[in-house]
Protein backbone atom coordinates (compact mmCIF):
# COMPACT_ATOMS: atom_id res chain seq x y z
CA UNK A 1 0.00 0.00 0.00
CA UNK A 2 1.47 3.39 -0.99
CA UNK A 3 1.58 6.48 1.84
CA UNK A 4 -0.65 9.29 0.89
CA UNK A 5 0.95 12.42 -0.19
CA UNK A 6 0.51 14.09 2.94
CA UNK A 7 2.37 11.72 5.47
CA UNK A 8 5.33 11.57 2.54
CA UNK A 9 6.17 15.31 3.06
CA UNK A 10 6.24 17.63 6.33
CA UNK A 11 4.91 21.36 6.32
CA UNK A 12 6.19 21.97 9.82
CA UNK A 13 2.15 22.83 10.58
CA UNK A 14 -1.33 21.49 11.28
CA UNK A 15 -2.23 17.81 11.22
CA UNK A 16 -3.99 14.82 10.11
CA UNK A 17 -5.33 11.82 11.01
CA UNK A 18 -4.70 8.16 9.85
CA UNK A 19 -7.81 6.23 9.52
CA UNK A 20 -8.56 2.57 9.06
CA UNK A 21 -4.86 1.39 9.69
CA UNK A 22 -5.25 -1.62 11.94
CA UNK A 23 -3.72 -0.01 15.17
CA UNK A 24 -5.77 -1.26 18.14
CA UNK A 25 -7.07 1.54 19.95
CA UNK A 26 -5.85 0.37 23.32
CA UNK A 27 -2.33 0.53 21.81
CA UNK A 28 -2.96 4.14 20.89
CA UNK A 29 -4.38 4.94 24.31
CA UNK A 30 -1.47 3.73 25.72
CA UNK A 31 1.19 5.61 23.64
CA UNK A 32 -0.71 8.70 24.74
CA UNK A 33 -0.29 8.10 28.40
CA UNK A 34 2.94 7.06 27.99
CA UNK A 35 3.76 10.32 26.51
CA UNK A 36 1.41 11.85 29.06
CA UNK A 37 3.45 10.32 31.71
CA UNK A 38 6.53 11.17 30.35
CA UNK A 39 5.80 14.38 30.32
CA UNK A 40 4.38 15.02 33.85
CA UNK A 41 7.66 13.85 35.42
CA UNK A 42 10.17 16.25 36.97
CA UNK A 43 12.57 17.78 34.31
CA UNK A 44 15.78 15.64 35.78
CA UNK A 45 13.57 12.62 34.73
CA UNK A 46 13.31 13.41 31.48
CA UNK A 47 16.94 15.33 31.49
CA UNK A 48 18.41 12.13 30.24
CA UNK A 49 16.60 11.91 26.62
CA UNK A 50 17.36 15.70 25.92
CA UNK A 51 19.30 16.08 22.39
CA UNK A 52 19.41 17.61 19.51
CA UNK A 53 21.23 14.71 17.87
CA UNK A 54 18.76 13.52 15.33
CA UNK A 55 21.04 10.15 14.39
CA UNK A 56 19.62 8.72 18.05
CA UNK A 57 16.55 6.29 18.23
CA UNK A 58 14.69 8.48 21.13
CA UNK A 59 14.88 12.22 21.48
CA UNK A 60 13.45 14.87 23.65
CA UNK A 61 13.45 18.07 22.47
CA UNK A 62 12.43 21.58 23.40
CA UNK A 63 12.44 24.45 20.53
CA UNK A 64 13.29 22.24 17.61
CA UNK A 65 12.82 25.24 15.20
CA UNK A 66 15.20 27.68 17.43
CA UNK A 67 18.07 27.24 14.97
CA UNK A 68 15.99 27.35 11.49
CA UNK A 69 12.88 28.97 12.24
CA UNK A 70 11.84 32.63 11.95
CA UNK A 71 9.64 32.19 15.05
CA UNK A 72 10.34 30.81 18.39
CA UNK A 73 8.51 27.32 18.98
CA UNK A 74 8.56 26.96 22.53
CA UNK A 75 7.09 22.92 22.64
CA UNK A 76 8.57 20.54 24.07
CA UNK A 77 8.50 16.94 21.88
CA UNK A 78 9.74 13.10 22.45
CA UNK A 79 10.13 10.86 19.30
CA UNK A 80 10.83 7.47 19.24
CA UNK A 81 12.17 5.99 15.69
CA UNK A 82 10.93 2.55 15.26
CA UNK A 83 11.91 1.80 12.32
CA UNK A 84 13.61 0.26 10.60
CA UNK A 85 14.59 -1.03 13.99
CA UNK A 86 12.76 -0.31 16.80
CA UNK A 87 14.38 0.30 19.63
CA UNK A 88 15.56 -2.06 23.05
CA UNK A 89 13.20 -1.61 25.89
CA UNK A 90 15.96 -0.06 27.88
CA UNK A 91 16.47 2.53 25.48
CA UNK A 92 12.88 3.83 25.89
CA UNK A 93 11.99 6.02 28.60
CA UNK A 94 10.87 3.88 31.54
CA UNK A 95 7.52 6.17 32.04
CA UNK A 96 7.10 4.85 28.14
CA UNK A 97 7.73 1.24 28.32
Amino acid sequence: MRAPPATTRWCGMGFFQVINHGVLKSLLEEAIDGSRRFFEQETEARKGFYTRDFAKRVIYNSNMGLYNSVAADWRDSLFCFMGPEPPQPKELPEACR
